[in-house]
């Protein structure tokens, strides 16, 4: 065996091993990729159950006192002649 071809045999065995280590890393990051897609898949699923059912209460009608609470609730109205009591916590004594 002369030089050449030690020199050749050990430049071939070095790209063997990074070829190796580099489609072992590629195959990690695959694999990482499709938990990560299985993940979003299941989000996405769920997320979609829950606008149908948001889509289903849109489209049903409310009644009257399902638009009184709501407008109570999320918008702080009040009916003509109640009054408001607002209390504060946060007092220096």
């Amino acid at each position: 065996m002369d030089s050449k071809e030690t020199l050749l045999r050990i430049v071939l065995l070095t790209l063997l091993i990074y070829a190796s280590v580099s489609i072992a890393a590629v195959g990690r990051e695959l694999q990482t990729a499709n938990a990560m897609e299985s993940r979003l898949l299941t989000e996405l699923d769920e997320q979609e159950e829950v606008n149908a059912a948001l889509r289903q209460k849109l489209a049903g009608e409310l009644n009257d006192e399902e638009i009184e609470r709501l407008a109570r609730e999320r918008l702080g109205l009040v009916k003509p002649g109640e009054i408001i009591f607002y209390f504060c916590t946060d007092r220096e004594e």
